[in-house]
């Protein structure tokens, strides 16, 4: 039984291995350096330190490396692989800064000063170099759109930031949340947008869940005595001790959770939880 066991996940790295080579193009004039390891969540944290737990926490499977070399330039290209796409979104997002030179390869990309980050279906890829060459950084581009053809995929962000109202909403600061979401265990799997409608900054915190039941039950444990599982749309407006007053509501798999604004902005809450909900 566990020499079987240790065949499989032997067998398991060896295809995650095979998956990453394919990803990885061939550059005319570099050669490709490949011996690096294939990083699985057991040993991550030998390579990016203490960075590993935020990939951990957001659903890492495996990670590719190769280097590209040509004279004294190099580049390095790192897949990261997670469990869906969302997963992958998050940890990109969480990366990102809304004033960075954004670039249209992948779903979307930035081009920093020797790097060239992107994300696409469930993988995020990180592209570096230090060299400050012109001709460098185009190699590091022709690198990321072969990567992101290797790909394939829709090529579209996660259908449910589609959901998220644009009135006001501030751009490219999405994300997606999977544990502790607003400091409470019981809260996980949520993509967050913030807001700034005329001076008024909140962020909206959107969970959909595929069993409605899971959705009850993180709005019951959010919500305490004054839950109600009767009402096919039940909300409610309270001070949490973590985050001063949120505005919640819970139709089905849906559970919607506005915070930042105090109880005498719940009107503007409630507009936007109700566009959310479909009463656009």
């Amino acid at each position: 039984m566990k020499r079987t066991l240790i065949i499989a996940t032997l067998l398991s790295v060896s295809l995650t291995g095979i998956k990453g080579q394919q990803l990885f193009p061939e550059l005319k004039g570099y050669k490709i350096n490949s011996d690096y390891p294939v990083y699985t969540p057991g040993d991550l944290w030998n390579y990016i330190n203490g960075a590993a737990d935020a990939y951990l926490m957001l659903g890492f499977t495996d990670l590719n490396i190769r280097e590209y070399v040509k004279g004294r330039s190099s580049i390095k290209a790192e897949i990261y692989r997670f469990g869906d796409d969302s997963q992958a979104f998050g940890i990109y997002s969480m990366e990102r800064s809304p004033g960075y030179k954004f670039i249209p390869v992948g779903v979307q990309g930035y081009n920093e000063e020797g790097a060239v980050h992107f994300y696409r279906d469930r993988y995020y890829v990180k592209i570096m170099s230090h060299s400050g060459s012109t001709k460098v950084n185009d190699a590091m581009l022709k690198i990321a759109g072969l990567i992101s053809a290797n790909i394939g995929g829709t090529g579209e962000f996660p259908a449910l930031l589609k959901l998220f109202p644009a009135e006001g909403l501030l751009k490219n600061q999405e994300t997606y949340l999977l544990e502790s979401v607003l400091g409470h265990e019981f809260l996980r799997g949520a993509f967050r947008a913030s807001y700034d409608v005329s001076g008024d900054r909140f962020d909206i915190h959107l969970f959909n869940c595929s069993n409605p039941a899971d959705a009850a039950a993180m709005a019951s444990a959010l919500a305490g005595d004054a839950w109600s599982a009767d009402e096919e749309i039940f909300k409610y407006a309270f001070e949490d001790g973590f985050n001063g007053v949120l505005h919640m509501a819970r139709k089905g798999g849906m559970l919607i959770v506005v915070s930042g604004l105090p109880f005498e902005k719940t009107p503007l809450a409630e507009r936007y939880i109700t566009m959310m909900l479909g009463g656009r």
